[in-house]
């Protein structure tokens, strides 16, 4: 397997469109105008896995000036910037036929060594429960989320912090 984690582009959209909104179950044309966003906003903390030229995977968020994700960064995107202190998750998504590989922990490795490069001190996101056991070798959960877009379960999310 020849895996490359790197900067997303624009021609990686419908790659991305199609993996995203599989992973989350949200509608084609609603998930291509949020990534078109988000390309813009952070292309330099939005990062795609690639094997043989074929898009397998993404991961981004942009960075954030609070500790624990907030809602409205999933409805409004904004730029980067230089002097915020965490870098956050908003997805992280591998398609179905490359799962269980190790490309998610790489993704996540690799946005850790950009924040890190861009003086991040560390990287949040929420997780919900079934995930715990992915996240638990380096990332520790601080609590049940104050802010959470309801799951259609009722389940709640946990915010998960890697101090880098």
């Amino acid at each position: 397997m020849n895996l490359i984690i790197r900067p997303v582009t624009q021609d990686d959209l419908d790659a991305i469109v199609a993996i995203e909104s599989d992973a989350f179950n949200v509608g084609k044309d609603m998930t291509r105008k949020d990534m078109i966003g988000r390309i813009a906003n952070y292309p330099n903390t939005f990062l795609v896995a690639e094997i043989d030229h074929q898009v397998v995977g993404h991961v981004f968020g942009p960075a954030f000036n609070h500790r624990y994700i907030r809602d409205e960064l999933y409805f409004k995107n904004h730029p980067n910037r230089k002097d915020d202190q965490y870098q956050t998750v908003l997805s992280l998504a591998v398609s179905p036929k490359f799962r269980k590989q190790g490309i998610a922990t790489k993704l996540l490795d690799e946005l850790s060594n950009v924040a890190k490069k861009q003086n991040r001190v560390a990287v949040t996101l929420t997780c919900l429960p079934k995930l715990f056991s992915f996240y638990e070798n380096s990332f520790v959960n601080e609590g049940k989320t104050n802010e959470d877009i309801p799951d259609p379960k009722d389940v709640s999310s946990y915010n998960i912090v890697k101090e880098l």
